[in-house]
């Protein structure tokens, strides 16, 4: 029997191994963010599972699902979702007999449209629905 013949038998009853060996002095991978997002959007696919992306890509299901909780934090890309809360309700006073001439000269209230942006970092801000562009870039600007 040639050494030939035995490797190849050797290597035919040998368990299939799957991995990747990574050289050098570090053993931890690097995912950049589109990565990362990439295997998200993969993962829920239709026809697709996380557990055959994992696979596929050759990492754990719990670093799947920390990937997905960044997601949805905002962490990987910087966004978070938007939730539309209903017009607070307005605080009723007692009734005040108003005088015609003095309610007709009174300026009109500024709009109660507010939107409320609500930051990673835990800061509410509060806008004027009709605030310019502008403006809201120079109060991002300022924040960031």
């Amino acid at each position: 029997m040639d050494d030939d013949t035995v490797v190849e038998r050797v290597l035919r009853r040998a368990p299939e191994v799957l991995g990747e060996v990574m050289a050098g002095v570090e053993r931890r991978r690097r995912w950049s963010t589109e990565e990362k997002l990439r295997i998200l959007a993969q993962s829920i696919a239709p026809g697709s599972s996380p557990t055959l992306t994992c696979k596929m890509h050759g990492i754990s299901s719990g670093q799947l699902y920390t990937w997905r909780k960044q997601f949805r934090s905002g962490e990987l890309t910087g966004f978070v979702p938007v939730l539309m809360a209903p017009e607070p309700a307005a605080l009723q006073g007692p009734e005040l007999p108003v005088d015609p001439p003095a309610a007709a000269s009174a300026p009109k209230p500024a709009a109660t449209n507010l939107i409320e942006v609500e930051l990673p970092t835990g800061v509410k801000l509060r806008v004027p629905s009709d605030a310019g562009e502008a403006a809201l870039r120079r109060i991002f600007a300022a924040l960031s």
